[in-house]
C-alpha cells in the first residue's frame, strides 16, 4: 500500500511535531495522573502480603482478565469482552495507522491478510458493541447504569476512534490505488464511497479523520485515570493481588499492639492501600448495586457507591496529605469518614451476604471496609445503636444475643440420649456445637433435636458442651466488636482443647464459617463440617435411609454463610432430593446469586429501614409456588417464617430445615 504521495518533505516533519506535541502532551497528563494515584495508594495502610502463591494469582489473571470469566457471567458482559479484546488488537493495528500516516512506512506484520482481516473484525465488533452500551445507557436504561456524561463521552471517544480508523484507510488505499481484498470488508466498502473523488479531496478526508483520531486517543488517555476507566489498568492489579483466604474471611486486629490509638477505618488512608485500590478498580458497572438486599429493599446502602465514595475522598484528600508527608508531618490530618463521605446508617445497613462480591467483575471487596468502618465506629467511637448495645451486652452476660439465663443451652436436649463433652470425657469423636439460635430460640431447637437423632439413628460418636457452650462470636465481630469476638475465640479454644476436639459439626453456618475460616488465625485448626455436608456424607454411605414419603413441593434457600462463603450449594439439595416424595423446585435467585434473608452482619438484631429484606425473600419463596420453603440456618428459619407471615401466607407455606425432614423421613 506505499504509492506516491504529494505531501512533501517539510509536511511530514510538520505532521510529526504536531504529533508529538499533541500526543506526547496526552502521555504527560496520562502518565502524572497515575503516578499522582499510585502516590494517593501509598498513603494508606500496610497489608498482609498480596504477593504469595504467584502461580496462582497469574494464572487467576489469566482466566479473570484476559479471558474475561466474571465479566462474561452476564450477557451485558459479552459487549465488554469485545471492547476489551477490541482494544488490546486495536492498539497494535493503530501504532501502524499512525506511522504509516506520517512516514508512509508499515510495520512488518501490519500488510498480513490475515492480520487485517482479524482487525477489521475486532474494530467492527467494538463499534457494535459502543452501539449496544449507548443503546443500553440511554434507551433501556436498566436500574443499575447510570446515564452519566462521561460514559457518553468514552463511549463516543471509542467509537469514533474506530470509525475515524475505518475512514483514513480506505482513503489511503483509493489515493494509493489499492483495492483491498476478502481481508478489508467494511474498509473495502466505504473505499467503494470514495471512489471519484480527487486526490485532493481523499487527502483532505485522510487528514481530517486521522487528526480527529488523534484526538481522541490523546482525550481518552487524558480521561483514563480521571475517570471510571482507571479500571482498565485498577483492575488488572486488582485480580493479581486478590485475596486467596477463602471468601468473606475477616482481617484480624491485633488488639495488644499498644501503638495504635484507633482500631477501624474511620479515615481514608486507616483503608489498606488493596483496599484503596478496589476504588482504582470499580467499572462502575452497577452488578453489585442490583444484588445488594439493602439497595434493594430501599436502606441507605449501595455497594457500588460505597466504593465509588472512597475513591472519590482518596483523590480529593490525597493531594493535601502528600502536601503535608512533604513537609514532614509525622502525623497526617484528614477528614473523618463519617463526615462528608459516609453515614452511620449505610454502614450498618450491611448484611455481610457478600452478594457484590459475588457479582463483582474485578475482585472488590465490599464487606470487609465496611466492618473496618464498623470496628471503628464500635472500637474507637464508641458508637452504635441501642439494639447493638444490648446485643454486645446479653453476649457478655450470657453468652447469646438473646441474654437468655446460659444454663438452659442444653434445653433442647433433655429428652434425648445426648451426652455431653465433660460425661464421656472428651472422648467423643465429634463435637456437635449448637450454636445460640439452636440452643435458645423455641422453634429452632427442633432443628438441633432432629439433628442429634439422625447422629444417633447413624451410630455418629458425639457429644455437646452443653452449658460449656460459648457464642463462636461471629454476630459480635461482623458487628465490629472485634475486642468482644476474641474474647470468645480465646474461651472456646481452651475448652476445644481441654476436651482434646478435632472434629466439629454444627448447624449454624456462621458458626462453621468462622470456626473453619477464621479461628486457625487464633491458633486452632480442626475438621469443621456443616450439618448438611455431614448428613450428605451418612446418605452416601447408606448409614441412613429416608423411607417415609413426604409428597410436598420444596424450594430450598441458600444461607449466604453456607454458600456464598463457603460453596455448599448442593449437600442440602442432595439430602431433599434423597426424601422419597419431595419435588424440588428453585426460586429464580438461588445458588451464588441467592438473596439474603437478612439475618446476616447482626441484621437479625437491628431495626430496618425500608422494606424487610426477609419479606421480599419470603415472597420468591411464595412465588415458585412451593408448600415448603427449606433452610439450613436457624437465622434464616425464623426471618423466613417472619417473613412468610408478614405476606400473610404462613397457612400457605411452611418452613422447615431440611434436617427436620430427612429426620421426618427418617422415622426418627
Amino acid at each position: 500500500m506505499g504509492g506516491e504521495t504529494e505531501v512533501s518533505t517539510t509536511g511530514y516533519i510538520v505532521q510529526g511535531v504536531l504529533f508529538i506535541l499533541v500526543f506526547g502532551t496526552a502521555l504527560y497528563l496520562f502518565g502524572k495522573a497515575i503516578w499522582d494515584r499510585y502516590r494517593f495508594l501509598k498513603l494508606g495502610a500496610k497489608e498482609e502480603a498480596r504477593t504469595n502463591e504467584p502461580g496462582r494469582r497469574f494464572v487467576g489473571f489469566l482466566e479473570y482478565v484476559l479471558a474475561q470469566r466474571k465479566v462474561l457471567a452476564e450477557p451485558s458482559g459479552i459487549a465488554h469482552f469485545f471492547i476489551f479484546w477490541g482494544f488490546l488488537v486495536l492498539v497494535f493495528g493503530d501504532l501502524d495507522f499512525i506511522i504509516f500516516h506520517l512516514t508512509r512506512w508499515h510495520l512488518p506484520w501490519a500488510t498480513s491478510p490475515v492480520y487485517l482481516f482479524i482487525q477489521e473484525m475486532f474494530s467492527a465488533f467494538v463499534l457494535v458493541a459502543v452501539v449496544l452500551g449507548l443503546v443500553r445507557r440511554y434507551v433501556m436504561r436498566p436500574m443499575r447504569v447510570e446515564s452519566s456524561f462521561e460514559a457518553g463521552l468514552i463511549l463516543g471517544l471509542i467509537g469514533t476512534i474506530v470509525i475515524t480508523y475505518y475512514v483514513a484507510t480506505a482513503a489511503d488505499l483509493v489515493m494509493d490505488g489499492v483495492v483491498p481484498g476478502w481481508w478489508s470488508p467494511v474498509v473495502n466498502a466505504i473505499a467503494g464511497g470514495f471512489t471519484g473523488l480527487s486526490h485532493g479531496a481523499l487527502l483532505a478526508i485522510a487528514e481530517v479523520a486521522f487528526w480527529i483520531h488523534i484526538l481522541c486517543i490523546s482525550t481518552f488517555l487524558y480521561f483514563i485515570p480521571r475517570s471510571k476507566h482507571l479500571h482498565m489498568i485498577g483492575a488488572m492489579a486488582n485480580w493479581y493481588y486478590r485475596k486467596l483466604d477463602p471468601p468473606g474471611k475477616l482481617r484480624k486486629l491485633d488488639l495488644e499492639d499498644e501503638s495504635v490509638e484507633e482500631f477501624g477505618v474511620g479515615r481514608i488512608e486507616q483503608f489498606t492501600w488493596k483496599q484503596l485500590l478496589d476504588g482504582y478498580a470499580c467499572t462502575e458497572c452497577g452488578r453489585c448495586h442490583v444484588s445488594c438486599p439493602a439497595t434493594l429493599s430501599g436502606k441507605p446502602l449501595s455497594p457500588k457507591y460505597l466504593i465509588i465514595k472512597m475513591k472519590e475522598s482518596l483523590v480529593a484528600q490525597g493531594p493535601g496529605m502528600l502536601a503535608q508527608m512533604a513537609a514532614g508531618a509525622e502525623n497526617l490530618t484528614s477528614e473523618s469518614l463519617f463526615v462528608n463521605t459516609f453515614s452511620e446508617e449505610e454502614i450498618w445497613a450491611c448484611t455481610t451476604c457478600r452478594a457484590c462480591e459475588e457479582a463483582c467483575p474485578v475482585a472488590n471487596e465490599h464487606v470487609q471496609a465496611i466492618v473496618d468502618m464498623r470496628r471503628y465506629l464500635v472500637l474507637t467511637e464508641g458508637k452504635a445503636s441501642p439494639e447493638v448495645n444490648k446485643v454486645f451486652a446479653n453476649l457478655e452476660r450470657q453468652s447469646n444475643e438473646w441474654g437468655i439465663n446460659r444454663k438452659e443451652r442444653a434445653a433442647w436436649a433433655k429428652d434425648l440420649p445426648v451426652k455431653t463433652m465433660a460425661e464421656v470425657d472428651g472422648q467423643a469423636e465429634y463435637l456437635y456445637f449448637v450454636g445460640t439460635a439452636a440452643s435458645f430460640d423455641q422453634r429452632n431447637q427442633k432443628i438441633a433435636q432432629a439433628f442429634a437423632k439422625i447422629l444417633l439413628a447413624a451410630g455418629v460418636d458425639f457429644a455437646i458442651l452443653g452449658q460449656e457452650e460459648e457464642s463462636d462470636g461471629d454476630s459480635a465481630r461482623r458487628l465490629g466488636n472485634e475486642f468482644l469476638y476474641q474474647e470468645f475465640v480465646q474461651r472456646n479454644i481452651e475448652i476445644f482443647k481441654a476436651y482434646g476436639v478435632k472434629k466439629i459439626i454444627t448447624t449454624d453456618p456462621h458458626a462453621y464459617n468462622t470456626f473453619k475460616n477464621e479461628y486457625p488465625d487464633f491458633g486452632f485448626e480442626a475438621e469443621v463440617y456443616h450439618a448438611t455436608e455431614f448428613v450428605a456424607k451418612l446418605l452416601e454411605e447408606g448409614r441412613i435411609k429416608p423411607v417415609k414419603r413426604i409428597d410436598k413441593t420444596i424450594t430450598y434457600h441458600d444461607s449466604c454463610y453456607l454458600g456464598r462463603y463457603n460453596g455448599i450449594y448442593d449437600a442440602p439439595r442432595y439430602i431433599l432430593q434423597s426424601i422419597p416424595g419431595v419435588k424440588l423446585v428453585e426460586m429464580e435467585r438461588n445458588r451464588n446469586k441467592a438473596m439474603c434473608c437478612g439475618a446476616g452482619g447482626g441484621g437479625m438484631f437491628k431495626e430496618e429501614t425500608g422494606t424487610r429484606i426477609n419479606v421480599m425473600r419470603a415472597k420468591q419463596a411464595l412465588d415458585t409456588g412451593a408448600d415448603i420453603v427449606g433452610t439450613a440456618c436457624p437465622y434464616c428459619m425464623t426471618m423466613l417464617i417472619d417473613g412468610t407471615k408478614a405476606n400473610g401466607a404462613e397457612d400457605r407455606m411452611q418452613t422447615f430445615d431440611v434436617l427436620e425432614l430427612l429426620a421426618e423421613s427418617l422415622a426418627v
